[in-house]
């Protein structure tokens, strides 16, 4: 799966290969195209009916490498210092692969399953979904409808030093993702005779500096909260263990807290919604005065806040009118799955096999993932992954969407393992 480059398309070519896997076992399987090489494989296992249908679901497509300095080969798997290496090895061919693996042992063996399994591998997650889930959603929902769904989102954390498991995750929501775009006019012209007043570049440079300098309030989602209630704490320094502890039963956060806790990207995201420039635009040429200078700010919305409460924040923030603000698209929004019922019963038991005595934590995803289609489709997905990693790979460059992605070789197959088991127990 990472040897085909899907950074830009052409999720099909990777499919093909597995769609005949299924064949051989015996799987009915079908690649529906959204556009021409934007394919999504289903696969369906016929279990007895007993119980409502299971759908499995991954993304095959991965975010550009572009301009990243990459120190090995982003397309070629490569195993060094202990570690794989290659782009899409976290987000999300590892899950893919682990639903392949996975359900061809269940079809190989004639496992007797009480539901029938769906695998649904997708294109376009990181571009909105509308190659893919939302596609499937809107287009071919009766391929994919399911009482239950695991997805990415999920996973177990392991120590920095990769020693051992500390906690089991359990998505049961996320963000929502939506991104802005800022443009401002100029009049053009020549470099040689810049404008004294009314430059485009200037004013957008300023609104920038202004929302990259704002700070939204903090705010515990429930999902968080038991997090922080969690015994997960006592695998930080001591007093951000206080600080979870504090905040878990507080009504609101204090700043001082807040000041500690959001010096850390990961818990800063987790107490607040976020908006970061990630684009901008100006002259096709360095000699001509740009027409319009154009910028792409990405917000990821805490649950029980509004786009438009964040529009109306940053247009307050930037206060000039000169920026003109519009919403890029929209990604859906849906309710949390709740954290009961079979999937999380089933994470607890093979979590307490597997890895006695760590704690299974609800979590909200600060990405987006294809979970929100599918939550508003009414299908109860929960992000549950073979994904094992630590809070320390998590913030350096090599994780989901940066150069030098990789994962632990030593925690690949009991993630696998670890994944395996849920299925199982949620299957048969």
């Amino acid at each position: 799966m990472v040897s085909v480059d899907t950074s830009h398309g052409g999720e099909t070519k990777l499919l093909e290969p597995i769609a005949a896997l299924y064949r051989e076992a015996g799987v009915p399987v079908q690649i529906l195209e959204s556009a021409p090489g934007r394919g999504n494989l289903i696969a369906r296992l016929k279990g007895s009916g007993a119980k409502k249908p299971m759908l499995l679901l991954a993304h095959v497509d991965v975010v550009p490498v572009e301009g990243q300095p990459w120190t090995v080969s982003p397309f070629a798997v490569t195993e060094k210092d202990g570690f794989l290496w290659g782009r899409g090895i976290n987000d999300d061919k590892s899950m893919a692969a682990a639903i392949v693996a996975v359900t061809l042992e269940l079809a190989r063996t004639h496992a007797p399953l009480t539901r029938d399994v769906i695998v649904a591998l997708t294109s376009g997650e990181e571009t909105g979904g509308g190659a893919g889930a939302r596609w499937l959603v809107e287009n071919h929902k009766d391929l994919i409808d399911a009482e239950l769904a695991l997805n990415e989102g999920g996973g177990t954390l392991i120590t920095d030093d990769l020693a051992k498991p500390i906690a089991a995750f359990v998505g049961v929501s996320e963000k929502v993702y939506q991104s802005f775009h800022l443009t401002v006019q100029g009049k053009g012209g020549h470099s040689s005779r810049p404008p004294t007043t009314g430059d485009p570049v200037v004013a957008l440079a300023r609104a920038l500096v202004k929302v990259g300098e704002h700070r939204f309030a903090p705010t515990v989602p429930p999902e968080t909260k038991a997090d922080f209630a969690s015994e997960l704490g006592t695998a930080e320094p001591v007093y951000v263990a206080a600080l979870r502890h504090a905040i878990a039963s507080a009504p609101r956060i204090s700043a001082a807290d807040d000041a500690v806790l959001s010096r850390d990207p990961t818990y800063n995201a987790d107490l607040r919604t976020t908006c970061v420039t990630t684009m901008l635009k100006g002259s096709p040429q360095e000699n001509v005065l740009p027409t319009t200078a154009e910028a792409t700010v990405n917000c990821r919305i805490l649950p029980g806040e509004t786009r438009a409460e964040v529009r109306a924040t940053l247009v307050k923030v930037m206060a000039d009118p000169s920026v003109v603000l519009t919403e890029a698209g929209k990604f859906g929004a849906a309710p949390a799955s709740p954290f009961s019922g079979e999937v999380v019963e089933a994470v607890s038991k093979v979590t307490a096999a597997m890895f006695p005595g760590i704690p299974v934590v609800p979590g909200m995803a600060t990405g987006a993932s294809d979970s929100v289609y599918l939550r508003g489709a009414g299908i109860r997905a929960y992000g549950v992954s073979p994904g094992m990693s630590s809070r320390a790979e998590g913030k350096a460059a090599h994780g989901a969407h940066g150069p030098d992605e990789r994962k632990p070789v030593k925690w690949l197959a009991p993630g696998a393992d670890y994944f395996r088991e849920i299925v199982r127990t949620l299957a048969l």
